[in-house]
C-alpha cells in the first residue's frame, strides 16, 4: 500500500470514530437475525440494525435460527449500542454489547448465521476471519452447498436511485446502490452511470453520495445527466 492509499484508508477509519454515539436499552422485540427494537430508560423506542453483518432473511434457510439466537442472547436484556448514524428507517446502525461484554454482531457471525457485510472501508480483517472459520467448520448456514447471501435474495429488479445522504439510505441496500469511487481519479459512479465498470476491484464502496463527496470525490462524467 502506498502512502496515498494508506492515508485514504486512515481517513475512512478515523472519520466515523469522531461521531460515535451510545444508546442503552432493553431489547423488547426481535425482527430477524440482525434487526431488533429496544426501549431506553425514558421509555423511548429505537430500532437497531447490527452493523457489518447481514443475516438471512426470515424466508431464507437459517433465517429463523438466526432470529432465535438473538432472542436467546439479547431478548429482555439491557444492551449498549455504539452507533454512528441511523438510516432512512431510523434504525441505529451499530455494534451491540451484551451484558456479559460480548459483542452480538460477532456472536451471530461466529455461529455461522450471518455473512460479514463488507460495506465499510476498510473491511474488518477480524470479522473476515470469523466468517472464514464458520465456513471452514461448516457451521450454521455454511452446511449449505450454495447459500444465497441476503443482499442477493432481496435484490430489487429495478436498481434504486443512489441516496444523497445517510438519512435516506437503506443500510440493507448499500450493495444494491452500487456507489463506487475510484481512488485514482477521485470520482464516483453508480449502476445507472454511463461506463459503470463490471468489476469493482480497487474501488471504494460508498453508502450514499455525501460520503463520497466529504472525502473529495466528484461524480464521474457519465453520471452528470443521470437522475
Amino acid at each position: 500500500m502506498d502512502i496515498k492509499s494508506g492515508f485514504l484508508a486512515l481517513m475512512f477509519f478515523l472519520l466515523p470514530q469522531a461521531d460515535m454515539k451510545t444508546k442503552n436499552g432493553e431489547v423488547i422485540s426481535i425482527k430477524d437475525g440482525d434487526t431488533f427494537s429496544i426501549k431506553d430508560q425514558r421509555g423511548k423506542f429505537y430500532k437497531v440494525r447490527l452493523a457489518d453483518i447481514d443475516a438471512p432473511e426470515i424466508a431464507q434457510p437459517f433465517g429463523r435460527p438466526a432470529k432465535r439466537l438473538i432472542e436467546d442472547l439479547a431478548l429482555n436484556k439491557v444492551v449498549r449500542i455504539n452507533y454512528i448514524h441511523a438510516d432512512k428507517y431510523k434504525r441505529l446502525i451499530g455494534k451491540v454489547f451484551l451484558p456479559n461484554g460480548k459483542i452480538l454482531n460477532e456472536e451471530i457471525l461466529k455461529a455461522g448465521l450471518a455473512w460479514h457485510y463488507r460495506v465499510k472501508h476498510p473491511h474488518s480483517i477480524f470479522m473476515e476471519k470469523m466468517e472464514y472459520k464458520a465456513w471452514k467448520k461448516k457451521i450454521g448456514l455454511w452446511v449449505q452447498e450454495k447459500p444465497i447471501p441476503p443482499w442477493e435474495f432481496r435484490r430489487e429488479k429495478q436498481i434504486p436511485a443512489p441516496p444523497s445522504t445517510v438519512d435516506n439510505m437503506d443500510y440493507n441496500l448499500i450493495l444494491t446502490y452500487g456507489i463506487i469511487g475510484d481512488p485514482k481519479t477521485r470520482t464516483y459512479q453508480w449502476p445507472m452511470c454511463e461506463g459503470y465498470p463490471k468489476k469493482h476491484k480497487n474501488y471504494v464502496l460508498f453508502g450514499n453520495l455525501a460520503d463520497a463527496q466529504v472525502l473529495g470525490y466528484r461524480a464521474a462524467n457519465g453520471c452528470k445527466n443521470v437522475n
